[in-house]
């Protein structure tokens, strides 16, 4: 697939990959918010009313990229008492140039792990944030990025993964070719992944009226083609000694994020003694991330699984971000 192709392909699917909506930083998310500074562009700090310090969640989205993701998590946490550094890693170049959050990468390629390194240290020297009370949240590209990176980077108390999955997958964007690129890196080196097989066949079919797209389909295509290439792309989620959620659904379209989330389990429990609380769901889809509210905006709606599914897990999240970063 010529990277035109696929470039050309990604904006017309639109939908695919939801869009950031602002070319600059979103609204705050609350008053208090604060820029993090160059080390880490658009990211941003907010904390809940009070003086501190304050257990913190580090939120980052999914390949819908910008900071969009995670300002719309953010006010959440945040009414339940927890600052949010919000971290925005990735602009997606098939979007419109007025929606691009310049310094941040174009591609989908070989992101750099040690951004939550910069993250948790930047925390650390403030004396509002408590330094022990520090969790990561991530969605589907962004679940992928913080168990990549808590299997690397120590100092965290907790980290949730939803529609999470257990490999590196390739990356995608300008200037890179099909097959040849890592989503993620660690140390200036990209890591192994997954290929995909079939993505612009997939695409393709958002120009066909009433044609279901399955990303999912390429992914899992691509796994079953390069069997030899799994185990060093596998994110080694039993080095992360802090306790983990993960939440999936069997009927995600996007990937197969249930299955996932349950290998990520399985590999946990057979190393023993790593609290994993695992959220698996059959008929569930990929918008595992609300609260359980239905939509009323636009013409999406969630289906009624997957808002079931929404309704136990965003209490279970709240009750183990509670207990690890409160210690509630």
């Amino acid at each position: 697939m010529s990277v035109f192709k696929f470039s050309t392909l990604l904006a017309a699917a639109g939908l695919a990959f939801a869009a950031p909506v602002m070319a600059e930083p979103g609204p705050p998310v609350a008053p208090t918010e604060i820029m993090v500074g160059d080390a880490l562009p658009y990211a941003y700090f907010a904390t809940p009313p009070g003086e501190g310090p304050f257990p913190v969640v580090i939120v980052l989205g999914g390949s819908e990229g910008g900071d969009g993701g995670s300002r719309g998590s953010a006010p959440r946490f945040i009414e339940q008492g927890y600052a949010v550094l919000g971290l925005p890693y990735y602009s997606p170049a098939y979007l419109p140039a007025e929606r691009q959050l310049p310094d941040l990468p174009v591609a989908f390629d070989s992101i750099p792990l040690e951004k939550l390194a910069i993250a948790r240290d930047w925390l650390r020297g403030r004396e509002d944030v408590k330094a022990d009370g520090i969790g990561l949240y991530g969605v589907s590209k962004g679940a992928e990025f913080v168990l990549a990176g808590a299997s690397r980077i120590d100092g965290f108390a907790a980290v949730v993964a939803i529609v999470p999955s257990d490999v590196i997958w390739e990356g995608w964007g300008p200037q890179t070719t099909p097959g040849e690129v890592s989503s993620f890196s660690w140390n200036g080196e990209a890591l192994p992944f997954v290929p995909y097989l079939g993505m612009e066949e997939e695409f393709k079919k958002y120009a066909i009226p009433g044609a279901t797209v399955r990303l999912r389909t390429p992914q899992d295509a691509g796994r079953r083609a390069n069997p030899g290439r799994v185990p060093a792309a596998r994110i080694r989620v039993e080095e992360i000694d802090e306790p983990v959620l993960v939440a999936g659904g069997d009927a995600d379209n996007t990937w197969n994020s249930g299955a996932m989330a349950q290998n990520i389990a399985e590999r946990r429990a057979e190393e023993g003694g790593l609290e994993t609380v695992a959220l698996i769901y059959p008929e569930a889809s990929h918008a595992l991330s609300g609260t359980g509210v239905q939509r009323t905006e636009g013409t999406f709606r969630y289906d009624e699984p997957t808002l079931a599914a929404q309704q136990e897990i965003w209490p279970a999240t709240l009750a183990f971000l509670a207990l690890h970063l409160k210690g509630e």
